[in-house]
C-alpha cells in the first residue's frame, strides 16, 4: 500500500507546482500588456506635418503683459501621435540676442500646447512676460520680430525641434517653393 501511495503523493506534488508556475508566468504577461509605450516625437516636428501659421506681440498698457500668440497646425499623423502615442508637447520662445535683457533672459519658460481633440488640428499658444514697457522697447520688438525662435520640448522637457525666425514660417507656403533648380548636367556639343 505504501508503494501505491509514494507515487500518488509525488504525482499531486508535480501537478500542484506546476500549476503555481503557470499562475507566475500569466501574471508576468498581464504586467507586460499593461506596459504604457511612449512613441518618440524627435524628428517628426518638421513642416509640413507641423507649420506655424502665425506668429504676432500685443502689449497691454493696462495689464503691463506683452503677449506673443502663436498659431500652428498640424497634420493627421501627429495628430494621431499626440493622441495616441501617450506623448505631450511644449513649446519655449527663443529671444533675440538684442532683447535678452529686456525679457529678462534668453527664452521663455515652456507653455504647454493644447492636447489635440476632436480632430482639431489648429491651435493657438500664448506666450506671456509680465514686465512694464516703455514705447521705445516696445519698438525694439518689434525691430527684432524676425529673430525669435521656437523651440519644441516633449513631455520631459527635452528639445527636439528647433524653428529660426518664427515670423518667417507664418508666410510659409508648402504649396510654393522659392527654390532654383540648378541643373547639374552639362551639355558637351
Amino acid at each position: 500500500m505504501l508503494l501505491k501511495t509514494i507515487p500518488l503523493l509525488v504525482t499531486v506534488f508535480l501537478l500542484i507546482s506546476c500549476q503555481n508556475n503557470e499562475g507566475v508566468v500569466e501574471g508576468d504577461h498581464d504586467t507586460d500588456s499593461e506596459t504604457i509605450k511612449t512613441i518618440s516625437l524627435e524628428n517628426k516636428i518638421v513642416p509640413p506635418k507641423f507649420n506655424i501659421t502665425s506668429f504676432n506681440v500685443d502689449y497691454v498698457d493696462e495689464e503691463v503683459e506683452l503677449f506673443f500668440n502663436m498659431g500652428y497646425e498640424i497634420d493627421t499623423d501627429l495628430y494621431d501621435l499626440l493622441t495616441n502615442g501617450y506623448q505631450e508637447l511644449y513649446f519655449s520662445l527663443e529671444y533675440p540676442n538684442d532683447l535678452h535683457e529686456l525679457l529678462n533672459g534668453s527664452k521663455s519658460e515652456f507653455v504647454p500646447a493644447e492636447t489635440p481633440k476632436n480632430y482639431n488640428t489648429k491651435f493657438q499658444t500664448q506666450f506671456v512676460v509680465e514686465k512694464k514697457l516703455s514705447k521705445e522697447e516696445i519698438d525694439a520688438i518689434f525691430v527684432n520680430i524676425s529673430e525669435f525662435n521656437l523651440l519644441v520640448a516633449d513631455k520631459d522637457k527635452d528639445i527636439i525641434a528647433q524653428f529660426i525666425d518664427i515670423n518667417g514660417f507664418n508666410n510659409f507656403d508648402p504649396e510654393e517653393s522659392n527654390s532654383t533648380v540648378v541643373d547639374e548636367e552639362t551639355n558637351e556639343d
